[in-house]
């Protein structure tokens, strides 16, 4: 069976080219919200993923390509992607912006005229390249308010992330806490992904109500369940810390894991 290549009917387009920048480190259903309205705003549009340079720690748990198998697997090719560094304090507010423009022009992409955002706070870095977001929005459309530039015609777009009260923060910290309560906030089809590539010494030990043999062999999560690194405890000794080791065994914490700061 032969399958038809889908055509879009070429009068489905415009020239728009939307703008999303963040770090990226769990896909909540307020980033979703954004992106579906970029995909439907936009015939093009770009994915900024920053600090890229960080992960396997508090604040940054992934890494850029766990973030962009993520993302990818989401959305497909649906958005370019250029990846970010943090580059530090800087001496005027449009240093930023600028590097993010310099690092889209070298990655080949062309400029955006529309910015995407969850906050004014966090807009504002970008007004010298979109709109200043001085006064009330030009308008309204759906859940988002508008500003915009009259003179190009670029634009801010906000969706107010108090709207729908997801918090990234929040979300990385019930995962790290073992709190199903994240799952709420974040796209279903991602919830195994995120179980598996989380890094384990971030999260708090899995909690195991102690047998009388005690055989952390028989009791504990098997190799196939929990990725290496998970750590477990029996809950009236929780003191006793045992890690899932890469041969699939479970072992006690050594004294010089003891002395680094695993998430317990």
């Amino acid at each position: 069976m032969v399958t038809k290549k889908l055509t879009t009917d070429p009068r489905i387009s415009n020239d728009r080219i939307g703008l999303m920048i963040t770090r990226g480190q769990i896909e909540t259903l307020g980033h979703g919200g954004l992106k579906a309205q970029m995909m439907l705003d936009n015939s093009r549009n770009i994915l900024c993923l920053g600090s890229c340079e960080k992960h396997s720690m508090e604040g940054n748990p992934l890494s850029a390509d766990q973030k962009k198998v993520a993302h990818q697997g989401l959305w497909g090719d649906a958005f370019k992607l250029c990846m970010l560094q943090d580059i530090g304090a800087t001496d005027r507010t449009t240093d930023w912006a600028d590097y993010v423009f310099g690092r889209i022009a070298a990655n080949n992409m062309p400029e955006p005229t529309d910015f995407y955002a969850g906050s004014r706070h966090e807009a504002r870095w970008y007004e010298a390249h979109f709109a200043t977001l001085k006064g009330k929005p030009a308008y309204r459309r759906g859940q988002f308010d508008v500003w915009e530039d009259p003179n190009t015609g670029k634009r801010i777009h906000i969706l107010d992330r108090q709207t729908d009260g997801i918090s990234s923060s929040e979300v990385r910290t019930l995962i790290e806490q073992r709190d199903d309560g994240w799952k709420s906030m974040v796209a279903a089809r991602l919830w195994d992904y995120y179980e598996w590539e989380y890094p384990p010494h971030l999260r708090v030990a899995i909690s195991i109500e102690p047998t009388a043999a005690r055989n952390v062999t028989e009791d504990f999560p098997s190799a196939e369940d929990v990725p290496v690194g998970t750590k477990c405890i029996y809950s009236d000794e929780p003191e006793k810390v045992h890690i899932l080791r890469d041969d699939g065994k479970w072992r006690p914490r050594t004294a010089a894991e003891n002395g680094k700061s695993l998430g317990d």
